[in-house]
């Protein structure tokens, strides 16, 4: 018995050592990579550069940045070294660029966009937007009022925070009203620019900053929402929609967007502001909406607006909402625009023809001046 038992031990072992050795003679098979993806579900793009028809660069969050110089075909990560929110950037001519975001960062590049530098922004403060008409005048703008100047090319920054000085005997009930957050400016040169912001804040400067001044008096009387319980009358204007996005075709027109899907626009350099209507569909009437009464659907929030060419428009927002400016000055959705129930946060365009959006995981094209759009795979 003992004999067998020592057999069969021997046999298996036989085999375990011819079986190794048939192994050992077939050459291994690499498995292929995965293949890598530049743009998944899970990304969250905040804003897109265009810098000629088919080159942008997009950023979103964790620190992503993109390039494509194929109309989005195909897109290369350009790694920041941080992992960080970025929601703005802008490139200001073929070599110069900045971009913004999570905890005060602020970056520049001076090779096109190949290498990033941080820049010292004296700030942990998030900054939301930014505007440079030229490569050394530009603008931060974000949290708690917050406004950092440049004419250096972010060499050095002048600190501001654009709220309304309260008188003392309203300071205490003013608290709620104190430093609003700025989301969007949009400047047409180095002396003239707007920001827009939190609880229907507009502010704009006629002396690159030096001086700033309310603008959005003019819309307090077309905001029919009644006054809540608690709510103070003395801050009436306080009552606005907040404002995500602003845009200016050149000094006297220009459009904001913002929450309960409220458009405006303006046609005198801002003195005074008009909230304007929508159409169902390009061709339509405009709607006879009471700005700020209560209205069923409700609207969804709009985040980004562009004024481009010389005559127009494209805003998009919550939900896959998109609209475009009509010759009638009503804003139509736009059936042309793909159905994606998702949040899109920015829209650019290049030229009158190419385009993008960009939004949570999703990035489109255009180049027939959005009569098509494309999604970019990545």
């Amino acid at each position: 018995m003992v004999r067998n038992i020592s057999a069969n031990r021997l046999l298996v072992a036989a085999f375990a050592i011819v079986a190794l050795g048939a192994a050992a003679c077939h050459r291994e098979i690499a498995v292929p990579p995965m293949p890598v993806r530049n743009i998944r579900p899970t990304d969250k793009f905040f804003d897109v550069w265009p810098t000629s028809p088919t080159r942008a660069f997009i950023v979103g969050d964790r620190g992503k940045l993109l390039e494509t110089d194929d109309g989005g075909q195909t897109f290369k990560k350009i790694d920041l070294g941080v992992d960080l929110g970025i929601f703005g950037i802008q490139m200001v001519d073929d070599q110069n660029g900045y971009l913004c975001g999570q905890d005060g960062l602020i970056m520049r590049t001076q090779d096109g966009g190949k290498t990033w530098q941080k820049v010292n922004s004296r700030t942990n403060l998030f900054i939301f937007g930014l505007s440079f008409p030229d490569r050394l005048h530009g603008f931060f703008i974000g949290d708690r009022a917050l406004v950092l100047s440049t004419t250096d090319g972010g060499e050095t920054f002048i600190k501001r925070q654009l709220q309304r000085l309260f008188p003392p005997e309203l300071a205490d009930y003013a608290l709620p009203y104190q430093e609003p957050i700025l989301y969007s400016a949009s400047f047409v040169d180095p002396m003239h620019g707007w920001v827009v912001g939190e609880m229907g804040r507009i502010w704009s400067t006629g002396n690159g900053g030096a001086t700033w001044q309310e603008e959005q008096e003019s819309l307090v009387d077309q905001w029919k929402r009644q006054l809540g319980p608690n709510e103070d009358p003395r801050f009436r204007d306080f009552i606005l929609p907040t404002f995500f996005s602003v845009s200016f075709r050149d000094q006297k027109h220009g459009a904001a967007c913002g929450l309960e899907g409220a458009i405006i626009q303006t046609d005198d350099g801002g003195a005074s502001w008009h909230f304007v209507h929508q159409a169902e569909k390009p061709g339509a009437p405009p709607d006879n909406v009471v700005p700020g009464a209560p209205q069923i659907p409700v609207r969804e929030p709009l985040f980004s607006i562009d004024l481009f060419g010389s005559d127009q428009g494209m805003t998009v927002g919550a939900t896959g909402a998109a609209l475009r400016l009509q010759p009638n000055s009503a804003w139509a959705h736009d059936p042309a625009f793909p159905t994606v129930p998702i949040w899109l946060s920015q829209v650019r365009f290049f030229d009158a023809m190419h385009g993008w959006v960009v939004g949570w995981g999703v990035i489109l094209y255009t180049e027939d001046g959005g009569k098509t759009w494309r999604f970019c795979r990545g």
